[in-house]
């Protein structure tokens, strides 16, 4: 099985928003809102950061790649996860990079991916919605 990221573009927005938007998803993330495709479309006109379409081998888009500088995340339509998708995905994108990071509650199950791919712990921490967010980060010379 392989993955491919493509740039994010403006017709994705609709797609992006029905993953974005499911509960499932939210509960995860630090931003739990609901958004409008009108305040999505603002959004992406100011995105300084590149975001990606991450497309299965048969050309179906299963979920997106976020990135925000060196801060990045993926998100998995509700009926692709458990697939290996988003291993496949953060794999992708860090085989070109030297250092990342991201943002998981303490009780993700995403937290032991993140942990195989090479992400530590740093010892900083938010409370969000009464949950533990911790900080991992990635760097390659320390995966080599």
């Amino acid at each position: 099985m392989e993955v491919k990221l493509y740039p994010l573009l403006k017709a994705d927005l609709k797609w992006l928003l029905d993953i974005r938007n499911d509960t499932s998803t939210r509960s995860q993330l630090e931003n739990d809102s609901v958004f409008t495709l009108k305040e999505c479309e603002q959004w992406f006109k100011t995105l300084k950061s590149p975001w990606f379409t991450i497309v299965n081998e048969n050309t179906y888009k299963v979920g997106y790649f976020r990135t925000d500088g060196c801060v990045i995340g993926c998100d998995i339509h509700p009926q692709f996860r458990r697939k290996g998708y988003a291993r496949k995905a953060y794999k992708e994108y860090l085989k070109n990079i030297d250092y990342a990071e991201l943002w998981v509650f303490e009780d993700n199950y995403a937290k032991n991916l993140y942990t195989e791919l090479g992400f530590v712990e740093i010892g900083k921490t938010k409370i969000i919605r009464e949950r533990n967010y911790l900080k991992m980060v990635y760097n390659k010379l320390n995966n080599e």
